[in-house]
């Protein structure tokens, strides 16, 4: 993943050049592509792309801000067309679905864990085991926090604003 994030770093903001030094030409608009997103959708996922990680960021950035097509990505990356095609997809559904910002908004209800775990499962995609190894601790307790989130999701956990 280091080359990968590496080869994305050059080619995000700057010097265009992917792997082999091959030209990436990144003047098309987003407009009409695969995703058929408004101006609204589009800014909102801007904003929102914040809180992916380093990587997953310019993914979604290039595809975004700089109309990369998935092939244009995926030579820059290091990557198969079709896993950067889906990672993005992926990526944007995630953004757009506004889960994870619930129980952002919900912090106080949920605790700092519980909030982390939101966003290892609903915006990373992350197992259980996963999530456990990555904040060190049990899968019983991010289990727990699952069903905590998803109570919070379903509307039957109690908020303040019941």
């Amino acid at each position: 993943m280091s080359r990968v994030r590496g080869n994305l770093d050059r080619a995000a903001w700057g010097g265009q050049r992917g792997p082999g030094g091959a030209g990436v030409a990144v003047d098309r608009p987003l407009a009409g592509r695969s995703l058929h997103l408004a101006a609204e959708e589009v800014e909102l996922l801007r904003r929102r792309a914040e809180i992916l990680s380093r990587a997953d960021r310019t993914l979604v950035l290039m595809y975004l801000e700089k109309g990369s097509r998935f092939s244009e990505i995926a030579q820059v990356a290091g990557l198969n067309e079709v896993s950067v095609g889906r990672r993005i997809h992926k990526l944007v559904g995630r953004l757009m679905d506004g889960q994870y910002i619930t129980c952002v908004r919900h912090r106080a209800l949920l605790g700092t864990l519980n909030v982390a775990i939101a966003k290892d499962r609903l915006i990373e995609g992350l197992s259980v085991r996963g999530i456990a190894a990555k904040r060190r601790t049990t899968s019983y307790r991010v289990r727990r926090g699952l069903v905590q989130i998803q109570l919070l999701l379903d509307g039957r956990l109690k908020t303040q604003e019941d």
